[in-house]
């Protein structure tokens, strides 16, 4: 995802507005906290004010507010929210920052899913067919607790025969 458009999520019953921010404030969000409470360091100021508001009076039960940071997420980064999560963070490490700033990727200018997406492209970039197989397996593996998430409904025997049918799979 590319839109630089804000993002709105539902938490309880109310609706808290994300500004476009880039990946770097995103980055930063994240570095300073879990993605669990994300959305409180990048909520609008109303957003944010309502959010500490209700978690401080007990109104909204902290589990509540973490869907909607893991909802901000998936919709900045285009892709499940520990996918986006991991790749954010992933593009700061010193050699995978060295290479994006090398080749002229700015987080601070660029959105969560751009940066996730030159992450990406620079973690499988000349690589094998099978080592882009497991980074996409290592990505799509939900963390501890979501595995619903994670599962769509889809027929697990389906989709081992789908992987099996796949290029290279005997």
């Amino acid at each position: 995802m590319i839109s630089r458009s804000p993002v709105t999520v539902q938490v309880a019953e109310h609706l808290v507005t994300v500004p476009y921010r880039t990946a770097g404030a995103w980055l930063t969000a994240l570095a300073d906290s879990r993605p669990s409470l994300a959305l409180m360091r990048v909520a609008d100021e109303t957003g944010r004010a309502w959010l500490l508001g209700q978690l401080a009076t007990g109104h909204l039960a902290l589990d509540e507010a973490a869907q909607g940071s893991y909802a901000a997420l998936t919709a900045v980064g285009g892709r499940p929210w520990w996918e986006t999560y991991r790749l954010l963070t992933l593009g700061a490490e010193p050699s995978v920052l060295g290479h994006l700033l090398l080749a002229g990727v700015d987080p601070w200018a660029r959105s969560a899913g751009e940066w996730c997406a030159a992450v990406y492209t620079l973690i499988t970039r000349n690589a094998k067919e099978e080592d882009v197989f497991k980074v996409d397996s290592q990505l799509a593996v939900p963390p501890a607790g979501f595995e619903d998430s994670w599962d769509e409904g889809d027929d697990f025997d389906a989709m081992v025969e789908a992987a099996r049918n796949m290029p290279g799979m005997a």
